[in-house]
């Protein structure tokens, strides 16, 4: 197994998901802790309900500036322990904006599935569609019809953001459509878990 090693000389394991090696975000706190034992992690769930979860987590400095925010949704069709998960993906991507574990987030990662869950999800997803550029949107109004080429990138980071937020707002799972339209997003302009919603 590989080791990430910090400044002061302690090794992290970094586990290696679909070929690209992830930080977990266990370890990514252990880094942060060593190097800034004075700053806050503050975590909030802004909505839960039976079936899902949405997750918001402050760093702070010494003096209570905020230096990074993040938020997270997760839904008991992904985890049974969606609570949970939403915070700690919450925490993690936050601290991939300060700069722990940047450089060891895989795509599309939650902590938990392990290699081959997740290489079946992404198959399963995008499957009938080949491509992710071929990726048919068939739900919705807005972009019912077209192929994910087809649409600005900015629109569609756009169209996530929102779907995630009215999910939230009614405190529901982002839809399956929703989740396969994100993951063939990713796979065609390579985007990292951090970088977007949900």
């Amino acid at each position: 197994m590989r080791t990430f090693t910090t400044e002061k000389g302690t090794e992290l394991p970094l586990l290696n998901l679909r070929g690209k090696e992830y930080l977990e975000v266990k370890y990514r706190l252990v880094w942060f802790r060593e190097d800034h034992p004075d700053w806050s992690i503050e975590t909030q769930i802004l909505s839960v309900t039976d079936v899902s979860a949405y997750a918001k987590a402050t760093v702070r400095n010494e003096e209570g500036r905020v230096i990074a925010t993040s938020h997270k949704f997760e839904s008991i069709q992904g985890f049974p322990d969606f609570i949970e998960k939403a915070e700690t993906g919450s925490i993690g991507r936050a601290l991939a904006l300060v700069g722990y574990g940047t450089q060891f987030c895989a795509d599309e990662l939650d902590e938990g599935k392990n290699e081959t869950e997740l290489e079946t999800a992404e198959e399963s997803a995008l499957a009938p569609h080949g491509a992710p550029g071929e990726f048919l949107i068939n739900f919705g109004r807005k972009y019912n019809g077209k192929k994910l080429k087809e649409i600005p990138k900015a629109d569609l980071e756009s169209y996530l953001g929102w779907l995630e937020s009215s999910a939230a707002k009614q405190g529901a799972p982002v839809s399956k459509q929703a989740r396969n339209l994100k993951a063939a997003f990713e796979e065609y302009y390579q985007v990292t878990e951090e970088a977007m919603p949900f």
